[in-house]
């Protein structure tokens, strides 16, 4: 049966797909494109693609600009690196530009009539970036929400988060064969964890008991899923982190539509995504692992607290390739289905990412 409130089978592969979502939802909406961290020093970038879309985010002195990354000159990709240093230049004909896209250096210069209108046009095409806290949004248009109207009781929480990180210790590409709306729909409910994930997230004592303190604004929701303490699994090696300064007592996940998620296990170590869409059947999911900022005054021993990150990687990509398996095989699966999800009371988040999602395409 086709639940006409749930998106439907075919909305998960075909090139019809991928176009209406580019045009209705990343065209003409704000996307989580990056994160401050990305940037550290004076020309250094990273690179996302949105479906077939390019673009570069660069620093140019403190001042981050976001632009298609595409070369006016002869439409080369501008930077070919996921992210690195060097000038805003394109490796074709060694065209450069600057903060504004425009030609700074053209090699021959005077072979080009550098006095026509067509001249004065010539620009790497900008695009609107915002800056809430550490995280990056883009929009591809003019037309939109201001970024606060559009995170609502959100744009705070973004804030609060970006203060409690330290520095990140871990970033990767993870591609992988499924549709990027499966990818969203998996981290937005535990219901599954107590079969994929026992010796990780459920063996960690969360998702046994049921979600709590859900919020929900203009599609982006959070929850929170108690601990179930155990008193015998206290280890006194890791009792510095009572003094991280993001403390709760869960596993907390946040959800930032379309594409960005956001997960703290206690607060003692903070994952990022980035959904980034390929096709309507294969998506990249690029991983940034956070360590948490301590109190002021106090200083982890560095061995220790090394080993614990280590650990908290080896973790946290054991939970999302658990999670990769399924996906994929969900994908494989999913064309020849006829009805709709059958969504239960634990599954909540998946009806209001739904509800956003078509409401968005209408």
């Amino acid at each position: 049966m086709l639940n006409k409130e749930l998106i439907h089978p075919k909305q998960y592969f075909g090139d019809n797909t991928k176009d209406v979502e580019f045009e209705k939802i990343f065209s003409k909406n704000w996307f989580f494109a990056g994160m401050a961290s990305d940037l550290p020093e004076n020309n250094s970038f990273v690179t996302l693609n949105i479906f077939d879309y390019p673009i570069v985010i660069y620093n140019f002195k403190g001042e981050l600009k976001a632009f298609q990354n595409i070369c006016p000159h002869r439409f080369n990709k501008i930077q070919t690196e996921v992210k690195g240093t060097g000038l805003f230049m394109c490796m074709y004909h060694n065209w450069s530009f600057d903060k504004e896209g425009k030609p700074k250096t053209i090699p021959k210069k005077t072979a080009f009539d550098t006095e026509s209108e067509s001249f004065s046009c010539l620009k790497v095409k900008s695009l609107r970036l915002e800056k809430v806290g550490e995280f990056l949004f883009i929009s591809l248009t003019d037309n939109v929400l201001t970024i606060q109207e559009y995170l609502g009781v959100f744009y705070n929480k973004l804030i609060h988060i970006s203060n409690t990180l330290d520095y990140n210790f871990y970033f990767d590409d993870d591609f992988q064969n499924v549709n990027w709306k499966i990818i969203v729909e998996n981290v937005i409910e535990a219901y599954h964890c107590p079969a994929i994930h026992q010796t990780t997230l459920f063996g960690m004592g969360f998702c046994r008991i049921s979600e709590v303190d859900n919020e929900y604004d203009n599609g982006h929701s959070v929850a929170d899923y108690p601990k179930e303490v155990n008193d015998e699994d206290e280890n006194k090696v890791l009792k510095y982190l009572e003094n991280i300064e993001y403390k709760h007592n869960t596993f907390r996940h946040y959800f930032i539509f379309p594409n960005l998620l956001i997960s703290s296990t206690e607060g003692t170590s903070l994952y990022v995504g980035n959904v980034l869409p390929v096709s309507s059947e294969k998506t990249i999911l690029r991983k940034r692992f956070y360590s948490p900022k301590f109190k002021e005054g106090f200083e982890p021993k560095k061995a220790i607290h090394n080993a614990f990150l280590e650990i908290v990687k080896t973790s946290i990509n054991q939970i999302l390739s658990e999670d990769k398996v399924v996906l994929e095989q969900i994908q494989k699966n999913i064309p020849f289905v006829e009805n709709t999800y059958f969504l239960g009371k634990e599954e909540k988040r998946i009806n209001e990412f739904h509800k956003k999602y078509l409401d968005t395409i209408q």
